[in-house]
């Protein structure tokens, strides 16, 4: 190895600046995006000697590569039967008043992003959104902001909801049912406290009945792709349940899915979203230049007090950071930075339900905390879209809220003895 190499500081630069250009191109937008930056960042750790080819590809967890891979494609075949679109005009239907669309919207983009990503169901919710409160008149702030912080809050319960939440499964041998116990209470008192903020802060918007019935939608249903793709589901579910690895069990439904939905594999292959694996893919090389730098070991000793001391210091310290980190650097960076420091922690089965769970909550709190948030507002833009002010006032509120009330139900669960 070359003397540079031997320098810890250069794996260190390299991660600094890696982060920085991820955290502001998060926050403003550059030429050069997250996942460019990531790859960049891991090829610099190569180059510099910090971490060898074949060290680079082992660094890589391909268990939560192949995990979120098998889900994506699962998901995909999902859009191409035209469940998500049947799924919104039901609600768009059923809806009387201007409130009951808004608690329809909340409750069922936070049940589907649980289950279905929550990013897919605002790339799938927020064109829909748009349409329909143009046709009824309605302001789309209160709306659009309703489905970006609902999708997040909802994708907290379950491993499937979100790619931290992937990769915090993943690395700590979750079963599926031990994290939605934990944190499926999280998540439907936290969609119930979005509703009731959203509720008091747009009061004067979302009270009243409805301007207009919304034209009926046309939506082309598949019913024998769903049928398959329930079927599917259904497999997965209770594979997991008899404790079959996530990473294993996604894959193969993933490859029975695509031979028997028979749907040509373009229509799927395009709606794979392989930047966010390669993103992934080099964050991991980037972390692990990092830990064989020896900074790691130095963050576990300056972060022991605040979190590898008591259960209940460990959760407001993790909560506290995750705070910060998730609005600088996004979630899922912010998750991937922790993780390598969880192992050497006491409580790790609570550490990790914490940090899966704060991550996800903190990233409510601007728009930049996390990419549903941005694609709900990039899509929500021709119709006059939601300003980074008007997020924040809304989304600091509901994150604090929502925060604070997970972390009662995690001391709870400890203190009742729900966690080894």
């Amino acid at each position: 190895m070359t003397a540079v190499a031997q320098l810890a500081w250069v794996p260190l630069t390299i991660f600094l600046i890696t982060y920085g250009l991820i955290a502001v191109e998060s926050n403003v937008g550059l030429y050069l995006d997250r996942t460019a930056t990531a790859f960049c960042g891991a090829v610099a750790m190569v180059l510099a000697g910090s971490i060898g080819p074949n060290a680079a590809l082992a660094a890589i967890n391909w268990g939560t590569i192949a995990f979120l891979l098998g889900m994506m494609i699962l998901v995909a075949h999902f859009q191409v039967s035209g469940f998500f679109h049947w799924v919104a005009a039901a609600v768009a239907r059923v809806a009387r008043t201007r409130f009951q669309l808004l608690a329809l919207l909340v409750f069922t983009a936070g049940i589907l992003s649980a289950f279905f990503v929550n990013d897919t169901i605002c790339l799938i919710f927020a064109p829909l959104l748009v349409t329909l409160t143009a046709e009824l008149d309605l302001p789309i702030a209160p709306y659009a902001i309703a489905l970006a912080l609902a999708s997040n809050i909802g994708s907290a319960m379950s491993v499937t909801g979100n790619p931290q939440n992937a990769l915090v499964g993943v690395a700590a041998h979750f079963s599926f049912l031990d994290f939605l116990a934990h944190l499926a209470p999280v998540s439907i008192v936290g969609l119930g406290l979005e509703l009731a903020v959203l509720a008091i802060m747009f009061r004067k918007q979302v009270f009243g009945p409805l301007p207009a019935r919304p034209n009926p939608v046309p939506v082309k249903l598949d019913r024998t792709l769903l049928w398959k793709c329930g079927v599917a589901s259904a497999m997965v579910l209770v594979l997991w349940v008899m404790g079959y690895s996530f990473p294993l069990v996604a894959v193969a439904v993933a490859a029975v899915i695509l031979v028997l939905g028979r749907v040509r594999s373009g229509e799927i292959h395009h709606r794979v979203d392989w930047e966010l694996l390669l993103f992934f893919a080099s964050l991991f090389v980037v972390i692990r230049g990092l830990v064989a730098s020896g900074a790691v070991a130095r963050l576990v000793d300056v972060f022991q007090p605040w979190l590898g001391g008591p259960p209940l210091a460990q959760l407001f310290g993790m909560s506290g950071a995750m705070l910060v980190l998730a609005n600088l650097v996004s979630n899922v960076p912010a998750v991937l930075l922790f993780r390598p420091l969880v192992p050497h922690f006491p409580h790790q089965h609570f550490a990790w339900l914490t940090l899966a769970c704060t991550a996800t909550l903190a990233g409510n709190l601007t728009p930049f905390g996390s990419v549903a948030s941005l694609i709900v507002i990039q899509h929500t833009r021709r119709r006059g879209g939601v300003g980074f002010g008007e997020f924040v006032r809304v989304g600091a509120v509901v994150t604090l809220v929502t925060t604070a009330a997970a972390m009662a139900i995690l001391a709870a669960e400890y203190k009742l003895g729900l966690h080894p």
